[in-house]
C-alpha cells in the first residue's frame, strides 16, 4: 500500500496593504470594500489565500463563510456556488464587490430567513402536451418525473406540518400563467417548480434559479431579451428568494451528493417572475447526461431530491 500525497491547500498570503476604502467608484458605479464591508458588519475574519496561480479573498462572519476570486462571478459560499451579477474587482491590492451582489447576495445571506407562514405552492414543471425535455437513458419525459418528485414532497413537507398544493396532480397541462394564479389563490407562502434540464451530455449537476435583481444581468436568457432596468412583480421579495433559494440549494446538495452548478439568477422565467412571494425554480439534474439520466430514472434519487428540499423547509 502507497499512502497517497497529500493535496495541498490554500496558503495565507501575508501582505501589507493601507486599509480599504468602503467604496470606490468605477465607471460612476459604486463598489464596495469586501474587507471593509465585513468588518462594518461585525466581527470578522478576512484572509488572502493562495490556490495555485489563483488568490482567494475569504471574508468569515460568524459561521458563514465567503470565497471570492477577482474578475470571477462564481463565488463560493459554504461551500455552495452563488453567482454573482458582477465579477469583483481589484483595486490596489483590495478586492470591490459590486454594490448589488452586496445587497442582494451577501447581506441577505448573514441574515436570517424569518418564517414566512407554511403554505407552499409545489410546480410540478410541464404536463400533457407539454411533455419537458426526454431522458437519454430511457426516453421517458421530464413531465413524468416532476410530478413524482412533487408527490414525494408533498408528503415529507405535510409530515412537517405544512399545507401543501401542487399545481397539477396528474398528467395535466397548465399554463404558466395559470401556476402563478393558483398559488395567488392558494395564498402561498413560497413557491417552489421542480424541473430537470438538458444541454451538452458532459453537463451535470443541480441548479437553483430566482429572480434577477433590478439593475443585475441575469446568468441565462435563453434569447429572451434582459431589460435590466425593469422591475417585475417578484422583485419585492430578492432577499428571501435568495434566501430560500440558497438554503434549498445547500440542503439538496448535502442530501443527493451531486455536482454543484449553483445558485442563479434569471429574468425570463414567466412562473417566477409574477409570483407575490418567494420564489425559485429548481433543477433537479440533466436528463441529457447518461449517468444523471439513469439516476433520475432511479425512486431512490428521487426521493433524495423531495428530502433535499423537505429538509430545507423548517
Amino acid at each position: 500500500y502507497v499512502r497517497p500525497a497529500p493535496v495541498p491547500g490554500p496558503k495565507v498570503i501575508k501582505v501589507k496593504l493601507p486599509a480599504p476604502k468602503y467604496i470606490v467608484k468605477l465607471k460612476g458605479v459604486s463598489w464596495v470594500s469586501l474587507e471593509a464591508w465585513g468588518r462594518k458588519m461585525g466581527r470578522c475574519t478576512f484572509a488572502r489565500l493562495k490556490l495555485k496561480s489563483e488568490v482567494i479573498h475569504r471574508l468569515m462572519l460568524g459561521r458563514l463563510q465567503f470565497n471570492l476570486m477577482s474578475g470571477n462571478r462564481i463565488a463560493n459560499c459554504q461551500g455552495m456556488q452563488l453567482w454573482l451579477g458582477f465579477a469583483p474587482q481589484l483595486v490596489k491590492g483590495h478586492l470591490y464587490l459590486h454594490h448589488l451582489d452586496v445587497t442582494k447576495h451577501l447581506k441577505p445571506l448573514v441574515g436570517s430567513m424569518p418564517r414566512l407562514g407554511r403554505v407552499v405552492v409545489i410546480d410540478s414543471g410541464h404536463g400533457s402536451s407539454n411533455l419537458g425535455t426526454r431522458s437519454v437513458y430511457n426516453k421517458k419525459y421530464e413531465k413524468e418525473y416532476t410530478l413524482d418528485w412533487a408527490l414525494r414532497l408533498k408528503k415529507l413537507l405535510q409530515a412537517k406540518g405544512w399545507r401543501v398544493y401542487l399545481t397539477r396532480t396528474t398528467d395535466k397541462e397548465v399554463s404558466l400563467t395559470d401556476r402563478v394564479r393558483f398559488a395567488d389563490r392558494m395564498k402561498a407562502s413560497l413557491f417552489i417548480s421542480l424541473h430537470f434540464n438538458y444541454a451538452a451530455r458532459k453537463i451535470s449537476g443541480l441548479e437553483t434559479y430566482c429572480i434577477a435583481p433590478v439593475g443585475m444581468p441575469s446568468h441565462l436568457t435563453r434569447g429572451s431579451p434582459d431589460n435590466v432596468k425593469r422591475s417585475l412583480p417578484n422583485n419585492l421579495y430578492d432577499t428571501r428568494n435568495v434566501q430560500l433559494a440558497s438554503r434549498v440549494h445547500s440542503s439538496l446538495l448535502a442530501t443527493c451528493r451531486m455536482p454543484d452548478r449553483g445558485v442563479r439568477r434569471v429574468r425570463f422565467m414567466t412562473v417566477l417572475k409574477g409570483q407575490k412571494r418567494p420564489a425559485i425554480l429548481v433543477e433537479g439534474g440533466y436528463l441529457s447526461n447518461p449517468t444523471e439520466a439513469k439516476l433520475v430514472e432511479s425512486a431512490a434519487y428521487r426521493q433524495k431530491l423531495a428530502q433535499g428540499i423537505a429538509n430545507a423547509l423548517q
